[in-house]
């Protein structure tokens, strides 16, 4: 892969860019194997995932053994994830934050595969492991260390960070905030004086502190469980300092706990930096030379001072937004990947709820009317019965789709916080946009493809299964959009304007048969 060679506005071009905005025309090509490879392998992972897994006697012991998590749609969502990293951080001079996003993508792979899809299976080899060390798991996720640990680590990690760039400043140092994607204009970026940064990292701290604070509650932590399906119910006492309790049954002190602690870190670092923030700006005006003739310009000069300050604190390029993103920037972006690859995870499982359903509401008829029997059991077709009733397919689609979106602007926003520039999420999104509204149009082909292999293996006995029937929502979606797109160029035509001006190339700019393959 590689930018398109030989452009005049070249210059208008960061590294990290994927969409030229100007000329309106992709300025990375993808070699047509890449492109094919990944579109072959998404039509095997759904075609697996639809197929196979099922919950029910009918199903074969080696599939479902192997197929009930949907893990073939999830290592294909997450390649995907690796292919946009990969794209955004193609220069030679972005190796280095290459490497971390693909380590911390590929370690949350493995944590999520194990946790959210394993996670019965790996935590009984894992009890049997720590069972030599008389430990248990359920003791592990009601430990006050496991949580204290990993409350205070976040908040050492922020201060280490804070404390090491208020020095840099300090000395006169650059901060080395974001990484230079190319452009001139990243050398002439203001930098908040040490005062503003200091202030806005306290600001910073206390909404971190905050957050935290929210997070180390039993409702939260336990909503986590759940959606990860450790099968951990978190105690209060867990939620702890480590020997703050008197029992794990009894309850604890309100001072002794996480989210207590870190209210009071909130409030101390809150006002320090507002007080900080105002002192500065008081300061500042009063050390501006006033008129002598007139007194009510020392007044003003303090208040356009005031303004003056609040405004570079809320400014997105040096006030409390910037420090706070940087403030968090070592502990949220890889945060964000994890989000992100736990997001293709709900999505995938969504997908394969919403397939399967999609055949048993089919297979588990006869001339309309249920059969246990081929719904493997009175049981499995109760619970059928039950989820189709509450239209759990539907719901399961919705959030897969929610999932999915939620996933890929944690990954977007997780590369803008490693290289701390802003472009690079408004680019790639706009990027990602395009190439939506593509996939979009064309998606309907793909399920209908889909629908033929479906026919294919119901005559040859390959398969009784019925994932993908049609009319499909998605088809009907996929196709009316295709519709409603060509009724909107034929009209930009009919009334003069070339239907090049909306398409995603624009007229004049260069084609993939003129740039070359990438």
């Amino acid at each position: 892969m590689r930018p398109k060679p030989g452009d005049k506005s070249a210059s208008h071009y960061a590294y990290t860019d994927l969409y030229d905005e100007i000329r309106h025309n992709f300025l990375i090509q993808y070699p047509p194997a890449l492109v094919i490879g990944l579109g072959i392998a998404g039509v095997v992972a759904f075609m697996l995932v639809g197929f196979l897994g099922y919950r029910d006697p009918l199903e074969g012991s080696f599939t479902y053994t192997v197929f009930h998590q949907p893990w073939p749609l999830y290592l294909w969502f997450c390649a995907l994830i690796i292919a946009l990293q990969a794209s955004v951080l193609r220069h030679r001079t972005l190796r280095r934050q290459m490497v971390m996003a693909l380590t911390a993508t590929i370690i949350s792979m493995i944590i999520v595969g194990i946790i959210y899809f394993y996670n019965y299976d790996i935590g009984k080899f894992l009890q049997q492991v720590l069972n030599l060390i008389h430990l248990n798991l359920p003791q592990l996720g009601n430990n006050p260390w496991t949580y204290t640990i990993i409350n205070f680590g976040v908040i050492i990690i922020f201060w280490l960070s804070t404390v090491r760039r208020w020095i840099r400043r300090a000395m006169g140092l650059p901060l080395h905030a974001g990484a230079y994607i190319g452009l001139e204009e990243d050398d002439d970026a203001e930098n908040p004086d040490l005062r503003q940064l200091i202030s806005g990292d306290l600001i910073a701290g206390a909404i971190l502190t905050l957050l935290l604070s929210l997070i180390f509650t039993e409702g939260v932590i336990n909503l986590f469980s759940g959606l990860l399906q450790t099968g951990v119910a978190v105690k209060p006492y867990a939620l702890s300092l480590p020997g703050s309790c008197a029992s794990t049954a009894g309850s604890c002190a309100p001072h002794s706990t996480l989210s207590f602690i870190d209210q009071i870190q909130t409030l101390i670092y809150l006002p320090l930096g507002l007080l900080i923030l105002a002192l500065g700006a008081v300061v500042s005006g009063l050390g501006k030379e006033v008129d002598a003739d007139d007194p009510t310009s020392i007044f003003q000069r303090v208040i356009d001072e005031l303004i003056d300050t609040i405004r570079a604190a809320l400014n997105r390029r040096t006030g409390v937004a910037f420090n706070l993103a940087l403030g968090l920037r070592t502990v949220a972006w890889p945060a964000l990947v994890f989000l992100g690859v736990v997001g293709v995870a709900a999505a995938s499982r969504g997908i394969q709820t919403y397939l399967h359903l999609q055949s048993d509401s089919i297979t588990c008829r006869v001339n309309g009317h249920w059969s246990a029997d081929l719904c493997g059991g009175g049981a499995t077709l109760h619970a059928v019965q039950t989820q189709l009733n509450s239209l759990q397919q539907y719901q399961a689609a919705g959030l897969a789709i929610i999932a999915g979106v939620g996933a890929v602007l944690a990954i977007v926003f997780s590369l803008a916080l490693l290289l701390f520039k802003w472009r690079v999420a408004e680019n790639t999104l706009r990027f990602l946009g395009l190439v939506g509204f593509i996939v979009l149009l064309t998606f309907w082909i793909f399920s209908l493809a889909l629908s033929g292999f479906n026919g294919l293996f119901s005559l040859t006995g390959l398969s009784s299964r019925v994932p993908f029937p049609q009319p499909g929502v998605t088809t009907i979606i996929s196709a009316a959009a295709l519709i409603i797109y060509g009724i909107y160029l034929l009209f930009r035509r009919a009334r003069g304007k070339p239907a090049s001006q909306s398409a995603p190339v624009a007229a004049g700019a260069p084609t993939g048969r003129q740039s070359g393959g990438s």
